[in-house]
């Protein structure tokens, strides 16, 4: 397993719930460990995954079919 730990910034203002619902479907993709954001922060997103089996194209590409424009800040 190798992890990795990535911050992932969305352009877009979106509240609470919605944030909350895109974290919950990123997370039950496969591969991907964790997901998690500051109240201070909405707009970074962090993200655990294990590159073994999923790639950071992949998951910012989820957030993109959510509608979200997002891309890889790093960590």
């Amino acid at each position: 397993m190798q992890t990795i730990d990535v911050l992932v910034h969305i352009q877009e203002s979106v509240d609470q719930l919605t944030l909350e619902a895109v974290e919950d479907d990123i997370r039950n993709s496969p591969g991907v460990l964790a997901t998690s954001h500051f109240k201070d922060t909405p707009h970074l997103v962090q993200v655990v995954y294990d590159s073994d089996q999923t790639q950071l194209s992949k998951i910012v590409e989820d957030f993109r079919q959510h509608g979200l424009h997002a891309q890889e800040v790093g960590l």
